[in-house]
């Protein structure tokens, strides 16, 4: 696969799985007990903590397929500004 298709599917991952889980923990922190649109509470916390699961490995994809642009950044920011 080339640099540049990994790269959209992982960043479209990230902002997948960064939606559902921000939505599904309001959720979670707002539904005390019972049902929500059909789903249950521990379906909807089981999902919440798959979703981070998966946006954590997205994020160590991420920086590895973009360590060369991190590592001239963070050269950039060390380096002193005369």
């Amino acid at each position: 696969m080339k640099s540049a298709k990994a790269k959209a599917i992982i960043s479209t991952l990230l902002i997948v799985t960064a939606l559902y889980s921000m939505s599904s923990g309001a959720v979670l922190y707002f539904l005390d007990y019972g049902m929500w649109l059909g789903l249950t509470r521990k379906f909807i916390k089981d999902s919440h903590a798959l979703s981070a699961l998966i946006m954590g490995f997205g994020i160590i994809a991420h920086l590895v397929l973009n360590w060369r642009l991190y590592a001239r950044e963070i050269k950039t920011a060390l380096k002193k500004n005369l």
